[in-house]
Formats: C-alpha cells, structure tokens, sequence
C-alpha cells in the first residue's frame, strides 16, 4: 500500500468520525432543547403533558437535521469521487488540426 493511500484511508476514517460525532451531538441538541422548553413549561402552567410534546417535536427535528447531514456527507463523498476519477482518467488530449487548410489527403 502506498503511504498516499494510507494517509486518504486516514483521512478518510477522520472525516467519518468527525460526521459522526456531528450527527450525535446535533441530535442531542435538538432533544436536550426540545425536553427543557417543555419540562419549563410544565412546572410553569403545572401540567404534565408538554414535556412530551416538545420532545416529539424535538424527535422531530432532529431526524431532520439527520436527513440535512447526511445528504451532506452524500454530496461530498460524490464530489470527492468524481476528483479522484478525474486525476486518474485525466490524459492530454491530441491537438487535431481538423477544418485546417493544410490537410492533404
């Protein structure tokens, strides 16, 4: 294995640890915010409901910020494959002197 290739391997995992972490505390987030809003409102209005609504809601959107980051993560592994082709498929092309007058047959 060539070290170019170890080092995009290690890059590679990185970036996916980083993408994880960042789906985990996003969605964390979401919950946390959401459970809090809810629990303040409870012991405000003295009821027991809009914990759980708000941590539906929370749910909710924290499916949705995973949908956004992975959609993320989709395109740019695309746009990172589409580089790697072109560097290995890139040849120079052949001058062609078509439509000049010099031609001779």
């Amino acid at each position: 294995m060539k070290k170019r290739d170890k080092k995009r391997e290690n890059k590679e995992i990185l970036r996916a640890l980083a993408m994880l972490t960042q789906i985990g505390l996003a969605m964390m987030t979401c919950m946390g915010i959401s459970f809090g809003i809810g629990y303040y409102i409870d012991r405000l209005a003295g009821t027991r409901y809009w914990v759980m609504i708000f941590l539906l809601i929370g749910i909710l959107a924290s499916i949705r910020s995973l949908f956004i980051l992975t959609g993320r993560l989709q395109s740019s592994e695309e746009t990172a494959k589409k580089d790697v082709a072109a560097e290995v498929t890139t040849t120079p092309k052949e001058d062609s002197d078509e439509g000049s007058k010099t031609d001779t047959p």
